[in-house]
């Protein structure tokens, strides 16, 4: 019963492999890409933002790990 049910699985899964979800990730890029032709100011400030909200994370996770380490705590 398993191995029917494994089998007809097989209609449903993509074998194309992970090239794919690269490939739709490209396409659901499109629309941002014409949204920086539009309107530069906002995307420019969108991804000032996401570099700062990146960079304070990145730091914070840095201080926490060198915390730990110092402290001996794990």
């Amino acid at each position: 019963m398993i191995r029917a049910l494994l089998h007809s699985a097989d209609r449903f899964v993509e074998h194309a492999g992970g090239l794919s979800i690269l490939a739709l990730d490209g396409i659901l890029l499109i629309p941002l890409v014409f949204a920086a032709f539009f309107f530069p100011l906002a995307v420019l400030g969108g991804v000032v933002a996401i570099a700062l909200l990146s960079a304070i994370a990145f730091a914070v996770t840095r201080s926490v790990q060198a915390h730990h380490h110092r402290h001996g705590t794990t």
